[in-house]
């Protein structure tokens, strides 16, 4: 029987990437559904969203592959039905050793941002918070830069980084990392969930 997994849109295009890989490595396949990224603007929007598509943990435990600090009772929505989340608080430590995060947070006061939250910024900055560029601006106007982490899954272009710099006035940058940690992160929490089986 497959994994259930039920993750934020966020991490939708890593996972399908790795997906093969992980379903090799664990010798099952995962049952990935996901929910638009975003939606954590607003703890009641997130916790409907989640409570309605919690049917898929009703046969089996799975996996909620979101932050702690996406909801403020995360660990809560997760145990209701005993569905296990990961350690990370957000979804860039989901893809960023405490090490490094540390090491990048000593170059100044940095907002992470991961590929596909770029590729969807206008969603969920736009449309999820209702920002225009003034409020980006004062929201942003704290940090030093922006750092998109690039694992690679797509070409990012200077007009791309160029329109969210334009929406934010803060400095955007790219930082390559690779998908491992995150990989790594996600084939623990299914290896925890096979061995409660």
């Amino acid at each position: 029987m497959p994994l259930p997994v039920l993750s934020c849109g966020i991490y939708q295009l890593e996972l399908e990437k790795l997906l093969p890989e992980i379903q090799k490595e664990l010798g099952t396949e995962l049952a990935l559904r996901y929910l638009p990224p975003g939606l954590d603007v607003e703890d009641k929007k997130l916790e409907d969203a989640i409570t309605q598509e919690l049917g898929i943990f009703k046969e089996q435990k799975g996996l909620l592959l979101y932050g702690k600090m996406c909801h403020s009772n995360m660990p809560g929505i997760a145990g209701k039905v005993g569905a296990l989340l990961p350690k990370a608080a957000n979804c860039v430590e989901a893809f960023l050793s405490p090490e490094k995060k540390k090491e990048m947070d000593a170059t100044g006061n940095v907002y992470y941002l991961t590929m596909s939250g770029l590729k969807l910024w206008r969603e969920i900055y736009q449309q999820g918070h209702g920002w225009e560029a003034a409020d980006a601006r004062m929201n942003f106007g704290s940090f030093d830069k922006i750092v998109v982490l690039d694992c690679g899954l797509f070409e990012i272009t200077d007009e791309a980084l160029f329109d969210f710099f334009e929406f934010t006035q803060v400095p955007v940058e790219l930082m390559p990392i690779s998908l491992d940690y995150f990989k790594d992160m996600v084939l623990g929490l299914c290896r925890e969930l096979l061995d409660k089986i």
